[in-house]
């Protein structure tokens, strides 16, 4: 038999199971009351289905019934609840009524509707029933929760465009000085009579297959990045949530920005260059 110490002590007191009682003779009694343990949770205690775990609301494990491992289950996982490492269990709503010592009282109830267009229309009737409780919707419940989440990423987005411009002015001056030392053969080019249009074509061309290269090699990076930070943190907080994620939208935006950038650098740069004689171009 495994006892939960107080250190891993389960928060239970919001993860009831609501079912219907069932009808028949009463259950022998010596068998056990039932519970349903998240795979993270049992994974952290070291239980499988049918072994027996003691509960209690109290640390110090007064008043513990043993109840029996039902079933394990994968529990959707909340980045909220990561860092926190809270064990849960899923008990019948008159065996958590007993261990709390709560009899009929509860503190959060879920209704699912058939159709998601009434919610608002549920909403309202179940207000109109009096006051004492407050009623929300799934989109109004996630954007109540989810302010903290709000600001991270808006810290986020800020960073990013921090990091994107740097990167612009970067890619630019590169751009700028690499297409600068070209002069000499652009003004040998023009002296043998190659079309302006042409020479500067070829260098937006090159600036863009430039561009193409470094917003590939910087992919390949973020994957490796990504790739690292998920083997790490996963086994640290031991969750199967992905710490960073690298998505389509994201490299398409990337890799569109530094195509745009680096084709305007080669246009910006062909101009100048244009603008010179090409005898001032070879040093004559």
């Amino acid at each position: 038999m495994r006892r939960i110490r107080p250190a891993l002590c389960a928060t239970f007191a919001f993860l009831a199971v609501l079912t219907l009682p069932t009808s028949g003779a009463p259950a022998p009694e010596q068998w056990l009351d039932e519970v349903a343990l998240p795979l993270q949770t049992a994974e952290r205690l070291g239980v499988r289905v049918g072994d027996v775990i003691e509960v209690s609301r109290d640390p110090a494990m007064r008043g513990s019934r043993s109840l029996r491992v039902a079933a394990v289950f994968e529990a959707a996982e909340h980045p909220a609840d990561v860092a926190r490492g809270d064990l849960e269990l899923r008990l019948h709503l008159p065996l958590l009524e007993s261990l709390l010592e709560r009899p009929d009282s509860v503190d959060r109830i879920v209704v699912r509707v058939r159709r998601p267009d009434d919610a608002g229309q549920v909403r309202d009737a179940l207000k109109a029933f009096g006051p004492g409780y407050d009623v929300y919707t799934a989109d109004e419940l996630v954007a109540h929760t989810s302010r903290t989440f709000v600001v991270v990423s808006r810290f986020h987005r800020a960073i990013a465009l921090i990091a994107v411009t740097a990167s612009a002015i970067f890619l630019v001056t590169i751009m700028s000085l690499k297409l600068a030392e070209m002069r000499r053969e652009i003004g040998a080019l023009r002296l043998l009579g190659v079309g302006r249009q042409t020479i500067g074509l070829t260098v937006i061309a090159i600036a863009g297959v430039v561009a193409i290269v470094g917003s590939l090699a910087g992919v390949g990076l973020g994957a490796v990045l990504v790739w690292g930070i998920n083997v790490y943190y996963q086994p640290l907080f031991e969750t199967r949530l992905r710490f960073a994620v690298l998505t389509p939208d994201t490299v398409a935006a990337a890799c569109g920005l530094a195509v745009a950038v680096g084709l305007a650098a080669g246009a910006v740069v062909a101009v100048r260059l244009m603008k010179q004689h090409p005898l001032e171009q070879v040093g004559r």
